[in-house]
């Protein structure tokens, strides 16, 4: 990338209404960036949860983000298996940058990002197959 800096491993913080376009909802959300396009910075994030209580289904298996190795967490984390491509607005979606969310000086570590990379691409191969072709479309900003 030429002068743009890369946010991929890194762990952000923002809310839960900048996913579905809403001001008035204020919840703190931690979340990690897992994909960048490179022309404009524009980012893929998955959203971190509180482990206390939940049970596995739409979370990445075997991941847990302990908050004595990341400051940015408070509680034991688990990391959700769908990515987030882009902000609701009122007249469509947006793409997600950086200048979006709140920095935290934290990152994945290296076997981390790759448990939930493997993770969030899903366990069949249709499954698979339907990320790929999602990921595909975002880098190309959905144009055919």
């Amino acid at each position: 990338m030429f002068g743009r800096k890369r946010d991929v491993k890194k762990i952000y913080k923002t809310t839960d209404g900048l996913f579905s376009g809403r001001d008035d909802i204020k919840k703190p959300r931690p979340v990690a960036v897992v994909d960048q396009r490179r022309d404009d910075g524009a980012l893929a994030l998955v959203k971190l949860h509180k482990q206390k209580g939940k049970k596995s289904g739409i979370y990445v298996e075997g991941v847990v983000l302990k908050p004595s190795k990341h400051k940015a967490l408070t509680e034991d984390s688990i990391v959700e298996n769908s990515v987030r491509l882009g902000k609701k607005m009122k007249d469509g979606h947006a793409p997600i940058f950086e200048r979006d969310l709140k920095p935290t000086k934290d990152k994945l570590t290296r076997k981390e990002y790759s448990k939930v990379k493997k993770g969030i691409r899903g366990n069949t191969a249709a499954q698979k197959t339907k990320y790929k072709a999602k990921m595909k479309k975002w880098h190309r900003h959905f144009k055919t």
